[in-house]
């Protein structure tokens, strides 16, 4: 990889030595890929198993693969990788870095992306600002058992006039792009044949990146794809449509203001190749921050039955009382509350209605019942849209507590928001349990596929018989848990008796903007709790935990199960 200088003498060789570590003017080699150096055992030490140059880090072998058969074993090996990389011009690039096992990324000495320990496939994301010119990086990896991935991906600034797209010749966004171009719109309908020469008509990817600047409003997101599709605005996944299928619209609308990058990622894998993306607004001013006062009055019951007990004027219906008195010498249980107020449309539109009530509760908007949950709950999570005029309206919130937890929190929002993704609070204060088939909960794929059990959390689970990679209509399902605060989570999933034989369950968690992959061997393990890890998690609303079908086992050959997943305050 590094260029050979033939030196005259010894001393030569430690002067030149000496400033070529010292000197900060040193241009380096051109870039010529990257020397890989191959050592028995997890540590990098010993006498190397085998050196070379690799164009790429780019590589992933099934179980009893090697990178250099005959050279470098199947398990137990380290391998460090060293090369200049240029950077044709300054500014934000992003290192892309997926491993199982271990691996970690240095920039120019600087340790970047860490996953040093042993897992299943995991990927870490590191945008940095850089100099245009030469950058050191640094890639370590040690495989110990299992199949083993290490790729690396280094993706230039948004700097394209429109749209950047990366185009690669696999459908999972893997290496370097084939080539990138500038794109004046997303909108091509390749039909059966490939968008360049250098690519298959079949089994390709595409992803492109901007940045855009919103002024604030509600924006509306459209995509439109066969095959699969998804797409990023800043950190939230706005559209999620990463699976085969025939050609499928999506959409979203989203509040904005101020400058976001957007990502959107397409793939190819047969058939008819369609992607269409678009996205119109603003159409709403922001949110109201209105001051108006809520004039609340409270009662000895649950009926609202006067009198009033008292009168409490607030900014705003947002309480958690827990089993504590809510004031007016009330105690803690059996009681309800409403409270009402004229609140100032500023424009003509959509707004949306959200609300997260224990016990029950019910909206009023200019006299007419537009949110019903006035029942008894656990902590749930409701939502509405509603269209209003500009100008004063008049809302009404009515509230009541039977006996456990009392809470409530209401909130109108401009625009067409995101739904509540509601999750039933467990026993234990400090953990959240989203089920299969409850709240929280969506599923896709082959309808007839799916299969129902009387075991398990609940008593039910669903499971399916696994397809060995990724088809047309394989199945999955998400958890969508509603966290109350941003902070680190462990995550548990539920294995129930005698349904699971599969040894490659790969869950993937979405969490504050990164995606993680853990492979479970369910077999192993009956009406369990089985822990994934612990995870950071921003509490947006917009994070999971997702299953699908795709083991890599024989087609047909093994049981996937999902039953409830636990979120555990850490």
């Amino acid at each position: 990889m590094f260029a050979t200088i033939r030196l005259v003498s010894a001393f030569t060789a430690f002067v030149a030595f000496l400033f070529f570590f010292q000197s900060t003017a040193l241009a380096a080699p051109p870039y010529a890929g990257f020397q890989a150096t191959y050592f028995l055992g997890k540590k990098l030490q010993g006498t190397p198993l085998l050196v070379r140059n690799e164009p790429v880090i780019n590589w992933s072998y099934d179980v009893g693969g090697s990178p250099a058969p005959g050279s470098v074993p199947t398990t137990d090996f380290s391998v460090r990788w060293e090369g200049w990389y240029y950077v044709d011009r300054a500014g934000a690039w992003t290192l892309t870095y997926t491993s199982d096992d271990a691996g970690r990324v240095w920039l120019d000495n600087e340790l970047v992306i860490d996953m040093w320990y042993d897992h299943a496939p995991l990927t870490r994301f590191k945008t940095q600002e850089l100099a245009a010119g030469y950058h050191l990086l640094r890639v370590e990896y040690y495989q110990a058992t299992g199949g083993m991935t290490s790729q690396l991906t280094i993706t230039p600034p948004g700097t394209f006039t429109d749209w950047m797209g990366e185009y690669f010749d696999n459908p999972y966004l893997l290496g370097e792009p084939r080539y990138r171009v500038n794109n004046v719109d997303i909108n091509f309908n390749w039909g059966s044949s490939a968008p360049d020469p250098r690519l298959p008509s079949e089994n390709f990817s595409v992803r492109w990146t901007r940045l855009n600047n919103f002024a604030a409003g509600s924006y509306t997101f459209t995509a439109t794809a066969d095959d699969g599709i998804r797409v990023w605005v800043g950190d939230t996944l706005a559209i999620d449509g990463w699976m085969p299928q025939q050609a499928k619209t999506y959409t979203n609308t989203l509040y904005l203001d101020g400058t976001f990058p957007l990502r959107v990622e397409y793939f190819e894998q047969g058939g008819q190749a369609v992607v269409n993306f678009v996205f119109i607004g603003a159409t709403l001013p922001p949110p109201s921050t209105s001051k108006e006062t809520w004039r609340g009055e409270f009662f000895n019951n649950t009926q609202l039955t006067p009198p009033a007990a008292c009168s409490q004027n607030t900014a705003q219906p947002n309480f958690n009382w827990a089993g504590a008195s809510p004031g007016c010498e009330l105690a803690g249980q059996l009681f309800s509350a409403r409270w009402e107020s004229t609140q100032n449309a500023p424009a003509t539109g959509f707004y949306t209605v959200l609300l997260t009530v224990d016990d029950g509760a019910r909206i009023f908007l200019d006299g007419n019942l537009v949110l019903d949950a006035w029942r008894e709950q656990s902590p749930a999570n409701f939502s509405t849209t509603v269209y209003l005029n500009a100008g004063a309206h008049d809302w009404r919130v009515e509230y009541f507590q039977s006996t456990g937890g009392a809470q409530i929190s209401f909130h109108v929002v401009a625009g067409i928001a995101q739904p509540h993704r509601a999750a039933s609070l467990s026993s234990a204060s400090n953990e959240i349990i989203v089920d299969a088939l409850g709240e929280g909960w969506t599923q896709g794929g082959n309808g007839a596929g799916w299969r129902t059990a009387s075991n398990g959390y609940n008593d039910s689970a669903l499971w399916a018989n696994n397809n060995a990679f990724i088809q047309p209509l394989y199945n999955w399902g998400r958890w969508y848990p509603r966290l109350p605060q941003a902070r680190n989570y462990e995550i548990f999933v539920y294995i129930p008796r005698g349904l699971a034989t599969t040894h490659n369950a790969r869950y993937w968690i979405y969490h504050a903007g990164e995606y993680d992959s853990i492979s479970v061997a369910q077999a192993a393990y009956a009406d369990t709790w089985v822990s994934l890890g612990i995870f950071n998690f921003s509490a947006q609303g917009n994070e999971f935990v997702s299953l699908s079908d795709v083991t890599y086992e024989p087609f047909g050959s093994t049981v996937v199960v999902w039953d409830a997943i636990k979120f555990v305050a850490r």
